[in-house]
């Protein structure tokens, strides 16, 4: 398991790489897209951002493997799968909210309701709980992105139209329907990574 210091400049460098990555396979499916409607784009430029893009892609991965062992200590079974700290966590909130109000407000300070303040925390437990969930279900969906993304960029560098082939003839549908499908996978990563470190960091 990292120290807390390597795990937080570990997550900024996956953040920063995840979102190259994302950017990187969004435009791959832009450069795709004349393929897609009968004309044949500069193929050298198709081949460089298919693999640019799953280069990013495999780097935030690689990161990502590297940090998981830290996230699941103490982030998963510390926090998002423990009621009890969630609780308590929210409970703090909701006493510093009080103070702040009452200071704002010019009133005198209320007494100290801790039970109070566990019951305000609501749902959140289950909601941490759901979170790690999704967290999980996002590693695997990653996965298979790299998968496919490595395959159709081989498919796409294999294939070699002649300058009279119909581009209708060659792996148009499967390249761009699955260059689509690894940038949409990109974008649930990013966006369920950027939940849960908002919902819970190192």
């Amino acid at each position: 398991m990292l120290s807390l210091t390597a795990a937080r400049w570990l997550l900024v460098l996956h953040a920063v790489l995840g979102a190259a990555a994302v950017a990187a396979a969004t435009h791959w499916v832009v450069w795709l897209w004349p393929l897609w409607r009968g004309r044949t784009p500069r193929r050298a430029a198709l081949g460089r951002f298919a693999t640019i893009a799953m280069a990013l892609y495999a780097l935030a991965m690689v990161v990502g493997l590297v940090l998981y062992p830290t996230y699941k200590a103490r982030v998963k079974l510390e926090y998002l799968t423990r009621p009890s700290s969630v609780i308590d966590d929210q409970a703090g909130r909701q006493l510093a909210t009080d103070e702040l109000t009452d200071r704002a407000m010019g009133a005198p300070p209320r007494p100290v309701d801790l039970d109070r303040a566990r019951r305000l925390a609501g749902d959140a437990p289950t909601r941490a709980s759901k979170m790690a969930r999704w967290f999980d279900t996002k590693e695997h969906w990653a996965a298979v992105g790299l998968l496919l993304g490595v395959a159709l960029a081989a498919i796409g560098r294999a294939w070699r139209p002649g300058p009279d082939d119909p581009v209708q003839d060659g792996p148009v549908v499967v390249v761009f329907v699955g260059a689509v499908a690894v940038a949409a996978i990109a974008w649930y990563a990013a966006i369920v990574g950027l939940m849960t470190t908002m919902t819970r960091s190192f």
